[in-house]
Formats: structure tokens, sequence, C-alpha cells
């Protein structure tokens, strides 16, 4: 089959997912290509992975805040210490009209048998009734769906640019096969449909752990932060956000690894003895050694920390961070922290609480034990084949 994968160009939504889901695929002995904006192009190569590029999709740091309705001001004064989770658009009519027509200049010549969209992009939903080709979802955002408002009616508006009936439900939007990678525990009663398959991801580690954190002392237990690739293009320069965090990583007896996204040498905040700042760390390869991970409760790096068995402190700070981080907490497997007047005392308790409460730590490893008893991705490539 000539299988298709679809999905917007941030390297979370396609690295952690749709890249294993294409060598899954490719495996099996499919013909398999990425469609994505170009900002994403040399890092899928790089990997193996051959991308058909959209060249009006732009990545997030690369669209003008403005034309998606969001005022630069609204950016440039985010201090989530201060105002909690930003607002960000979930959905944008013009973006996804634009994906569409890109991906069917594209995909009109490759002709694909099935387009596997991720949840975020809804071009290949489109674009797979239009070119007659089977549709799936890679399911990396299991939550967001229900905070879009009035999706139905949205996405009628794109439909209609391209001459398709309206929808009544979402229900097609979903296609055959629903790919969960979170067992279904995970999903809040009435959020999976029919078509919800759950899959285990590959683990993908990679490279040796960096030596100046394999070589940290074994004296204390071992936190990780990171707040993903995304919060320092959003963050305004007067947040004092990581500097909080900081803060009280170094008031506990611990020791912390905090991935800054920069060189740490620009790094003007405080430096605590028990903090090791990095620019970016091998989070997969790392949370295993951990003992609680610091996050900002992105779809991926919850379902990497639960692939381990290791709880959280969430800090949610926009999209399906929010529901990410409450659900963690309803399941046991760590706390929620509201950022809006954080303090290093109150970030601090919340960070003791789930390392002192071996509940977090147990439901954690119970939610590890689901998954590793899910199915590898390669069953995915035998489910697809059966669409045929």
């Amino acid at each position: 089959m000539r299988v298709l994968l679809t999905g917007l160009p941030i390297r979370s939504h396609l690295v952690p997912a749709l890249v294993p889901m294409a060598n899954a695929l490719r495996r099996a002995g499919h013909e398999v290509a990425i469609a994505t904006g170009g900002a994403m192009r040399a890092e899928l190569e790089r990997l193996g992975v051959p991308v058909l590029v959209l060249p009006e999709v732009l990545a997030p740091e690369e669209i003008q805040p403005e034309t998606i309705g969001m005022p630069q001001e609204q950016l440039r004064g985010w201090c989530p210490e201060l105002s909690g989770p930003i607002s960000v658009p979930l959905f944008h009519e013009g973006m996804t009209a634009t994906f569409t027509a890109n991906l069917l200049d594209v995909a009109e010549p490759w002709r694909p048998d099935v387009i596997v969209r991720e949840t975020n992009e809804y071009g290949g939903f489109l674009a797979a009734e239009i070119l007659g080709a089977e549709l799936a979802v890679l399911d990396i955002a299991p939550l967001i769906v229900r905070l879009v408002p009035d999706l139905v009616k949205r996405l009628n508006v794109v439909r209609a640019k391209f001459g398709l009936p309206a929808i009544a439900s979402l229900a097609p939007a979903y296609g055959r096969i629903v790919a969960g990678l979170l067992p279904e525990s995970w999903y809040p009663q009435g959020s999976r449909t029919s078509r919800h398959r759950c899959y285990r991801l590959p683990d993908q580690s990679g490279d040796p752990l960096d030596a100046s954190i394999a070589e940290l002392p074994a004296d204390a237990p071992l936190v990780l932060m990171s707040l993903g690739s995304n919060v320092r293009t959003l963050l305004s320069a007067e947040s004092r956000l990581l500097t909080i965090a900081a803060e009280a990583l170094g008031r506990l007896p611990i020791r912390a690894v905090v991935a800054l996204g920069h060189d740490p040498a620009a790094w003007t905040g405080p430096r605590p003895a028990n903090v090791c700042f990095v620019p970016y760390v091998q989070q997969q390869l790392l949370l295993g050694a951990c003992d609680v991970f610091l996050t900002h409760a992105g779809f991926s790096g919850i379902r990497e920390a639960l692939s381990r068995g290791v709880p959280m402190t969430a800090l949610p700070l926009f999209a399906d961070q929010p529901a990410n981080a409450a659900r963690v907490e309803e399941l046991g497997a760590g706390i929620q922290v509201d950022t809006a007047g954080l303090t290093p005392d109150k970030l601090a308790s919340a960070l003791s609480q789930v390392m002192d409460k071996p509940s977090c730590r147990l439901a954690a490893r119970g939610l590890q034990r689901q998954i590793l008893a899910l199915p590898s991705l390669d069953r995915f490539a035998a489910d697809l084949e059966g669409l045929r």
C-alpha cells in the first residue's frame, strides 16, 4: 500500500509518533511518506523518512500571531506565574484550508491508498475524502478535541470551500482506525470511539546518556524538568517561571536536571548547586532513571513518563496541557500545579508530595504495565492492511 501520513510541522507532533509509525509501515513493505510543512523537512529526512513538503504550511515560529487572531501584545506579556495558562487557537479554518489545498497538490500525483492524519491535523481528513483514500488517525492528543468549540461547524466551513457536503458529527473525521498511544484507562469515559485501538510506541532512547548527567552523584532522588520545545517562543522576557522552578528545585534534597532549550551559559537565573542545567536532554533515556518528572504536561512527555513508570508534577501552560495534567492527577500518577500565583514554595511542596507519596509511583507503575501489554506499531501496520 501507499500510506501518506499527515501532521502539523511541529517536532512533538511528528518525531515521537509519526516517524516510528512510518518505520513500522515500511518494515511491513509499504511505501510511506510524511506530508507536512517545510520547517520539518531536514529533520525528517535525517531520520530517513521521505517528505512531501507543503510549501504554504507554516510552523508555529513562522506564523504571525495576528493572522490567527492572537494579538502580539498577548504573547509579549505572557507570564504564566501571574496569569496562568495561555489560550492558543486549537483550530483555524484558514490554516486548515491551506493545508488541505497544499496536500491535494502533492497527494494527487502520489496516489495514496490510505491517509493517516495526526489528531490536530484535519487536511488529511478532507483530502482522503476527495481522493477516495481510506482514512485513519494517529491519536497524539486524545483530550484536545473537546476543547475546540463548534468544531463540526467550523470544519463544515472548510469542507464547503472544497465542495464537500456538511457533516453532522466528527465521526467521519476519525476514519476506520484511531490509533491510541496509551492504554484504554487513559481515556475518560465517553472519549473513546469504537474505532479506537491502542498500540505501544517503540523505545527511541537513541544515543548514550550525556556524561555530565551520568556522573551526577547518586546521593538523592533525581528530578528531570522539561517544559517542552515551544515554551521559549511563547514566554514573555519578563516571566519568572523558570527562575521560580530553579529556586524550588534548589530548596529540595534532590538532584535535578533542567532542560533549558538553549545554551546554559546564557541562563541568568539562579544556579543551585544541586541543579544541572543543560540545553537539551535525551528525555526518553533519562526518564527511566528519574524519580519525578516536572513537566508542562504535553502528551508525548506524559506518555514517555508513564512508559517508564515515572510520576509527575505537572505545570500546564497551553493547549491540551491543563486537560492532560488533570488526567494525570485523576489517575493518581502525579499532581497538577496551577501556574497562576506560582511560588518556589508552592512548587517545592508539590514536588515533595509526589516524591513522598508512594501512591503516585505505584499508579505510574500500574499504567506502565498496561502500556507494556499493548501491541506494537507492527500490529497497526497489519490492522491497516485489513482496511483494503
